[in-house]
């Protein structure tokens, strides 16, 4: 059994960032950093003066994260490929990874649900009475738990879809297949990505957000402000996006066995 090593695949990440980080730059600005500025730019998707745009953009957001997590992989695990060919073989592989996701998460809905019936039937948590009523800490910070227990096991699927084919089964099973033997590695490290993502969040929404409104006003749709608030938090968000998708990518290639694979991206053109 192969036995990953967190260290080493930060090395080879490294490397490969500071060889490649400029056309791996290139997928991120395409599909993380313009879509973040559009989505700045038509305003929030919930709340009393949400539009169905906003809720498109916000859906799209979604969507093309996952195209941006595959191309990604993609480019970091090799053989090389131009980057118009990562983003376009993105897009082929983005439905079976998607399902795959929507059958884990409806799976973690399914035993969330159990669960918060469960402590709400024994009296350890309160459950909501009303559409309004927010859940219990407890309860939210369980769910949490259960979404963070479960990625460290699935979070393969994005660079086993760029490096291999099959349909979300296949997709499942070979995540499954090659996680089980290193979980508490991958939960370790998924741990590490929660809590950096999080504080990529805070920082972009009260540091960023804060300086933007100090400068140039509350970022309203359509406006200089949120254009710039859109333009900086994409960045940010980018660049943990690459870091963590070179990294996985690295892992991947450790539990698949062919560890000694190097990525060498020879072009951005398509």
């Amino acid at each position: 059994m192969t036995r990953l090593s967190l260290s080493r695949a930060w090395d080879e990440c490294v490397r490969i960032l500071r060889r490649d980080g400029s056309l791996l730059a290139t997928v991120a600005l395409a599909l993380i950093v313009l879509p973040e500025i559009i989505f700045a730019v038509v305003g929030t998707p919930i709340g009393a003066n949400a539009t169905s745009i906003a809720k498109f953009v916000y859906v799209g957001v979604i969507l093309l994260g996952f195209v941006a997590n595959i191309a990604l992989n993609r480019l970091a695990i090799g053989p090389s490929v131009t980057v118009g060919t990562a983003i376009r073989e993105a897009f082929i592989r983005f439905t079976p990874v998607f399902v795959a996701f929507v059958i884990v998460i409806l799976g973690m809905f399914i035993v969330a649900v159990l669960i918060a019936v469960l402590l709400g039937a024994t009296g350890v948590a309160r459950l909501p009475t009303s559409a309004g009523q927010p859940p219990p800490a407890a309860l939210v910070l369980l769910l949490l738990t259960l979404v963070v227990l479960v990625f460290a096991m699935f979070q393969l699927i994005f660079p086993i879809s760029a490096a291999e084919t099959g349909n979300p089964i296949k997709l499942l099973t070979r995540s499954w297949q090659l996680a089980k033997g290193q979980y508490w590695r991958l939960l370790a490290y998924t741990v590490t990505v929660f809590v950096g993502f999080i504080a990529v969040i805070v920082a972009c929404q009260f540091g960023i957000g804060s300086m933007v409104v100090l400068l140039l006003g509350r970022p309203n749709p359509g406006s200089l402000a949120a254009l710039i608030l859109g333009l900086v938090t994409g960045v940010v968000q980018a660049t943990y996006t690459v870091v963590i998708s070179v990294m996985l990518a690295r892992i991947y290639l450790q539990l698949a066995g062919r560890d000694g694979a190097q990525v060498s991206v020879p072009s951005s053109g398509t």
